[in-house]
């Protein structure tokens, strides 16, 4: 049985996370990036942690094993086992477990280029209810990144929205760095608050890869 940090390294109740890396350095700018082609066997691997908790952290791997339609599907798999998700052709997550994207969670949206933006409101579907989230989304510039899987150059994407869900709601910021030669984001970063005030986090990056040609 997966745990349920496994369950938040796609998505909380909405497909966020993340808070705190060092800055990545300026790089030159990328061209427009069109969505990538994913390939079946194509594979992820990131770390995820919590700020709050130094030295905590784990891993999980993405690995995707069918393309039908525009309909992707995967496996992610932890040391608790392996749940199914599946994501459209954008790498936007449309399910992880139990848990259903309305039309999904909506980070990535192309062609990206820097100085694009894009707003969304999505539902997220579980089996406490729905939780609707809204977010607007900027792309401000392109950074070279290191990461264990290597150095990229990546667009920086910002995002701010909120999250009305069935327990309550809670402001949110993210930074996604997306890399076209990965075909995903390599690292994110995210922070919410709660309406008490109260403050949580999360980070993660791309610890290795294997993309098939």
């Amino acid at each position: 049985m997966l745990t349920k940090h496994m369950a938040a390294a796609f998505g909380c109740a909405t497909g966020l996370c993340l808070a705190g890396f060092t800055p990545a350095a300026q790089a030159a700018d990328l061209p427009a990036a069109q969505a990538p082609t994913f390939l079946v066997g194509d594979s992820w691997t990131y770390s995820l942690s919590d700020p709050r908790t130094p030295g905590r952290t784990f891993s999980f791997v993405q690995t995707i094993h069918s393309i039908n339609d525009g309909a992707i599907k995967l496996t992610v798999s932890n040391n608790g086992g392996t749940m199914p998700a599946s994501m459209d052709q954008n790498g936007n997550l449309t399910s992880i477990g139990t848990k259903q994207y309305s039309p999904s969670d909506s980070k990535l949206k192309f062609p990206i280029a820097v100085g694009g933006n894009w707003t969304n409101n999505f539902t997220t579907h579980t089996g406490n209810g729905d939780a609707t989230t809204t977010l607007s989304a900027k792309v401000v510039g392109v950074e070279s990144v290191e990461t264990p899987a290597g150095t990229f150059q990546a667009f920086r994407i910002e995002e701010t929205g909120s999250v009305a869900a069935p327990d309550g709601k809670f402001q949110f910021t993210e930074t996604d760095w997306y890399a076209p030669d990965a075909k995903r984001i390599i690292k994110f970063t995210f922070n919410g608050t709660g309406g008490d005030g109260g403050t949580f986090g999360t980070q993660a990056q791309l610890e290795q890869m294997d993309i098939k040609k």
